[in-house]
């Protein structure tokens, strides 16, 4: 039985793997392979700039003739992923890097490893971090020489004005969001997130885990700048099974408010609820939820929903009371 959730969440996952990076996804390297993407691996992930990516992908004859020397991830697979607690191998090749930086890099990829699906988180952080980064070198070598280490470095300038967050995995319904930049990375958007501490509700799976986290905001760079903090900045958040998120705020005497489930549908609205309800405003509160393996039923936005309020009564939002 566990064999075959191994093999049913590596094929959801390759499913992923080919709608995002289309024909840089490759059975082999070179990665000009036609094969099929075996389910056991090794998986390999051209790394381009999102521009570059878009082009080929629209010319597919185009394809093969731009293989030759893009650096490229080289995923191995242990026999237990991604359920065991043995990592997948990251390999670098075709690039020229710093030895220490290569290493610290690939370790900081092994780090990201949590029992879950990461081949996107790894691809996605490969790009991020290697195309941005100014003393990475593409190889000149073959890519029959195995060269550990990966990334093109165009310009920064390539890499568009948005930074995306890629969910883990496709099996909670999470939706990719983009965050400008130009926000997100500027000081003067900055707010203060309180936590609340990890609630584990009654009746449910071992691992189940929720917390809020709340901040006063004033303008949607506000609440781009903080859900981007918690799923860039957390590791731990950006692998929850939903962050649920609503928020309300006066902008030149008008209300401005939204929700999203994060793929736990109805929970949006039921925060949402909440804040009108409690007559709170200028606040955002996200719900994190790591589901635990039992299903709670309609009980679990009863546990969302209290959650949030306790992290408005932590933030000073509202009174034990109120």
């Amino acid at each position: 039985m566990e064999n075959d959730e191994i093999n049913n969440r590596r094929r959801e996952e390759l499913e992923a793997l080919s709608a995002y990076y289309g024909n840089d996804l490759s059975a082999t390297l070179p990665t000009n392979d036609d094969s099929n993407v075996p389910l056991d691996g090794p998986w390999f992930l051209r790394i381009r700039n999102q521009d570059e990516s878009n082009a080929i992908a629209s010319d597919h004859s185009n394809n093969n003739s731009s293989s030759l020397g893009v650096p490229t991830l080289e995923i191995r697979l242990p026999p237990s992923y991604p359920m065991g607690d043995t990592p997948p191998t990251p390999i670098l090749h075709n690039i020229m890097m710093n030895p220490t930086k290569k290493d610290e890099f690939l370790k900081e990829l092994v780090d990201m490893y949590e029992s879950y699906e990461v081949a996107i988180l790894w691809g996605e952080k490969c790009r991020e971090e290697l195309l941005s980064s100014s003393d990475i070198m593409p190889s000149e070598c073959s890519e029959h020489e195995n060269i550990e280490a990966t990334i093109n470095t165009e310009s920064k300038n390539n890499l568009g004005m948005v930074r995306t967050f890629i969910p883990p995995s496709t099996k909670y319904s999470q939706p990719t969001r983009h965050f400008p930049i130009e926000v997100i990375e500027n000081p003067a958007y900055k707010r203060d997130i309180t936590r609340t501490p990890p609630f584990h509700p009654p009746k449910s799976g071992p691992s189940e885990t929720m917390i809020a986290h709340i901040c006063s905001v004033y303008c949607m760079e506000h609440v781009h700048w903080v859900l981007a903090t918690l799923l860039f900045g957390d590791k731990k958040v950006a692998r929850a099974t939903h962050n649920m998120f609503a928020y309300r705020f006066m902008k030149d005497g008008i209300l401005v408010s939204d929700n999203d489930d994060d793929g736990e549908k109805g929970s949006g609205a039921k925060l949402a609820s909440l804040l009108q309800l409690s007559k709170v405003e200028d606040v955002m509160v996200i719900v994190s939820r790591w589901y635990g393996g039992t299903l709670l039923g309609p009980a679990r936005f009863k546990h969302i929903a209290s959650v949030a309020r306790d992290g408005l009564v932590q933030a000073g939002f509202l009174s034990n009371g109120g």
